[in-house]
């Protein structure tokens, strides 16, 4: 059975030059350690874009979607030069990045490595970037902050268990115990808004158990952050060591996109941890 989650808020609301971001508000990170969330305010995009989009895959002009971006990185003091994305599939591969790979995927689409929903790196000044409008971002750094991934989990990616395959990568590349290894589980769609079909509640069910499960009113509602608590818990995460946030992406429609909510078009946040220049 999954042990009870934290109930209180971990992130905490800053605007910096019109930027709303949202940033680890209880939580005691290593210093060398940066992460964030985006929200929708702050942009130059319009109509179903507005404002804050920072997906360079959902239709919105390029030039908009760079120079959101660039606003975001300039409210965090980060370089968009040094971002790096995998171009997300909704599955469970997992890379291993360095200063080599800065700038893929940050001014283009085209640029961002294939077929990965994680990554990893050891090296400082690379941004590790996803980007999610309702599926769960997962940003983790180990304790001695030498080592940072990010993970993009929907639902698919969370029955293959894209965030454990973060630290399995973690371990092997970088010698990462499992056991001083962070999580934090960032905004998403919760289980007040997430209705699913039967045949998905039943693969959730065979693998996670009822409690991610809720019933009400003839329906069936999925939390995913939930699940994917439970997984990095039977992977040796400690459970004290997992945060989730209790911000639903689709019960704020003024703070964050919602593909649930708004349907497609629509625009995409962005979680982005990376580890400080020395």
């Amino acid at each position: 059975m999954m042990e009870s989650c934290r109930a209180r808020e971990v992130l905490g609301w800053r605007v910096k030059s019109g930027v709303g971001i949202w940033e680890p508000e209880t939580l005691v990170l290593p210093a060398s350690v940066v992460c964030a969330f985006s929200s929708r305010q702050g942009g130059v995009s319009g109509g179903p874009y507005t404002s804050l989009n920072l997906g360079l895959h959902v239709g919105d002009r390029p030039e908009d979607v760079v120079t959101n971006r660039r606003r975001f990185s300039e409210a965090l003091g980060i370089d968009l030069e040094s971002w790096v994305a995998g171009s997300q599939v909704h599955g469970k591969d997992v890379a291993v990045v360095g200063r080599k790979d800065r700038g893929r995927g940050a001014l283009s689409q085209d640029t961002a490595l294939p077929a990965l929903d994680g990554l990893v790196t050891n090296e400082p000044g690379v941004w590790l970037t996803s980007y999610y409008a309702d599926c769960v971002p997962l940003l983790f750094w180990d304790v001695h902050g030498r080592a940072v991934g990010v993970a993009h989990a929907g639902w698919r990616g969370t029955l293959a268990q894209v965030g454990l395959q973060v630290v399995v990568k973690m371990a092997e590349a970088f010698g990462s115990d499992p056991g001083e290894i962070h999580v934090l589980v960032g905004p998403a769609i919760g289980s007040c808004c997430y209705s699913v079909g039967e045949e998905l509640a039943d693969a959730f069910e065979k693998e996670f158990g009822r409690e991610p499960l809720i019933r009400r009113q003839g329906r069936t509602y999925l939390d995913l952050k939930l699940a994917n608590r439970e997984y990095l818990v039977r992977g040796g995460i400690p459970p004290d060591q997992i945060y989730l946030s209790t911000l639903c992406t689709s019960c704020l429609p003024g703070v964050f996109f919602s593909h649930r909510r708004d349907k497609s078009p629509t625009g995409r946040m962005a979680a982005v941890i990376g580890l400080r220049e020395r």
